[in-house]
């Protein structure tokens, strides 16, 4: 069966001269793929991932460039134009998708930029949608607490960042736990905090718990060589000078460094802590 607004892996059954002819493993159902939308080296008999919609006709068609988001998913998009009945959003594919009036949650104007859902109709039409709650609220999971994920920012508020994750789920990162710099529609790795009763899940990009400490421990001993095994950052430091230096927050720089000082990686100078190993070379010198 082919299925529409996703992408399907398909066989070049027939070749004309102005495209192909791809057909499912288990239909008999053809769709067309012109001569422009195919790979160079497209010969029959092979099966290529093509993404499938309906065109101006209400035609079945297909084609190996892939939008930003298919059935099911989020992307942001930009306006491109903004009429009575509807929008058009730039969703990365030669034809704008449809928002319908019906279907925004706000009126929208040109060069904004909207979290739009994907969806079909029963006439097989795909078209987006900004009325994510109903969506949000019926998420179906398939990912788990402390599970990686890829996190995409979208849009800043009060209390951190709302993004889009696994291009699936809508979430948040909270400011108080944002240590690095934050860039808009980049794709961050992170994991998963919680999963809300509401739909939403709340993320992070640094692992969580006891790994996280293991990796900060690696993070201040590279800093430490990196500056030459000294450091005026100790556990009386500025939160900020530590975020800035370091990319963690004050409390995370406080436990790690006791650990280091247990394990005998560092000592504390007051201010500041040294690598070990350092002084005690140091010291044989003298």
């Amino acid at each position: 069966m082919i299925e529409v607004g996703v992408v399907n892996n398909l066989l070049v059954e027939r070749v004309t001269s102005e495209g192909f002819f791809l057909k499912g493993a288990e239909s008999e159902e053809n769709v067309f793929m012109s001569m422009a939308s195919a790979p160079a080296d497209t010969v029959k008999g092979i099966k290529v991932d093509v993404f499938v919609y309906t065109d101006k006709s209400d035609n079945l068609v297909a084609t190996t460039r892939i939008p930003k988001a298919i059935a099911g998913e989020y992307a942001l998009m930009s306006v491109v134009t903004s009429k009575e009945f509807g929008a058009f959003f730039d969703w990365g594919f030669d034809k704008d998708l449809l928002v319908p009036g019906n279907e925004m949650k706000v009126k929208v104007q040109c060069a904004e930029e909207h979290v739009v859902r994907v969806c079909v109709d029963e006439m097989d039409r795909v078209f987006g949608t900004t009325k994510l709650g109903e969506f949000i609220e019926n998420s179906d999971f398939d990912i788990y607490e402390d599970d990686k994920v890829d996190i995409c920012p979208v849009q800043k508020t009060d209390l951190g960042y709302r993004c889009i994750i696994n291009k699936k789920f809508i979430g948040m990162i909270y400011t108080n736990e944002i240590f690095v710099p934050i860039e808009i529609e980049a794709v961050y790795q992170g994991v998963v905090k919680k999963i809300r009763e509401d739909g939403l899940v709340d993320v992070a990009l640094q692992v969580q718990g006891f790994k996280n400490l293991l990796s900060s421990k690696n993070t201040i001993l590279e800093y430490l060589e990196s500056v030459g095994g000294k450091s005026d950052l100790d556990d009386k430091a500025n939160p900020a000078d530590v975020k800035k230096a370091l990319g963690m927050s004050k409390q995370t720089f406080k436990r790690v460094i006791g650990m280091l000082f247990k394990d005998k990686k560092i000592n504390f100078t007051r201010p500041g802590i040294e690598l070990r190993l350092k002084s005690e070379v140091e010291k044989k010198k003298i």
